[in-house]
C-alpha cells in the first residue's frame, strides 16, 4: 500500500496597504551662463567657523570670477526672532540669482541648512544645499520631506570643524569648482 503525502493547500498572501503615489518632486534649477554678474546668495547660521571660512574663501573666489557674493547669517527659527529670520531669508532669495546654504554638519544644522536651499529652489533660482558626509542621508531625506528629493547637496568631509585653517582653505578650494558645476555657472 503506497500512501502519498497530502499536497499543501496554496494559499495567496494579499498585501493589505495600497502602493505608494508616485512621489512628485519640484523642479530643479540651472544657471546655465557665466558667473560673471551673477548675484550669488551664500548662506550660514554662524555658528560653524570651517564654513564661515569656506564662505569666506568662495567670496574672493566669486569676486575674481566677476559675481557679485550676497551673504546671510541666519538667527533663530522661533518666536519673533524666527519670524525676523525668515523676512530675511524671503528677501535674500529675493535679491540672490543662485545661491549655496550652509553647513549642515548636524541634525538641526542639517535640516536648516536644507529648508533654506529649499526657500531658494521655491524661488525658481539654483541652490545647493553644503553638508558633511555624516549628514548626507539626513539631507537627501529632508529635501524628499520638502518636495524637493532632486535638491543639489554638496558633501563636504566629514569631521570638518576640528581642521586646521590651512586644509579648510584648500577644501574651499577644492570644492568651489564643484559648487558651480552644480548650479550650472561657468566662470
Amino acid at each position: 500500500m503506497t500512501m502519498t503525502a497530502p499536497q499543501p493547500a496554496r494559499i495567496t498572501i494579499r498585501r493589505p496597504t495600497a502602493p505608494p503615489a508616485p512621489q512628485e518632486v519640484a523642479p530643479s534649477f540651472r544657471i546655465d551662463a557665466p558667473l560673471a554678474g551673477l548675484r550669488v546668495g551664500m548662506r550660514h547660521e554662524g555658528s560653524w567657523r570651517s564654513w564661515m571660512l569656506i564662505v569666506e574663501e568662495w567670496t574672493q573666489f566669486l569676486v575674481a570670477d566677476g559675481a557679485v557674493p550676497v551673504i546671510l547669517q541666519t538667527g533663530e527659527r522661533v518666536g519673533e526672532e524666527g519670524e525676523q529670520t525668515r523676512k530675511e531669508i524671503d528677501a535674500w532669495v529675493a535679491d540672490v540669482d543662485c545661491a549655496v546654504s550652509g553647513l549642515g554638519t548636524c541634525g538641526s544644522c542639517t535640516s536648516w541648512t536644507v529648508a533654506d536651499a529649499v526657500a531658494v529652489e521655491a524661488g525658481a533660482k539654483p541652490a545647493v544645499a553644503a553638508v558633511t558626509s555624516e549628514f548626507e542621508a539626513h539631507a537627501n531625506n529632508m529635501a524628499s520631506y520638502l518636495g524637493h528629493g532632486d535638491l543639489k547637496v554638496l558633501v563636504l568631509p566629514y569631521p570638518l570643524e576640528a581642521r586646521p585653517e590651512e586644509e579648510l582653505r584648500a577644501i574651499a578650494a577644492e570644492y568651489y569648482p564643484q559648487f558651480l558645476s552644480m548650479i550650472g555657472a561657468t566662470r
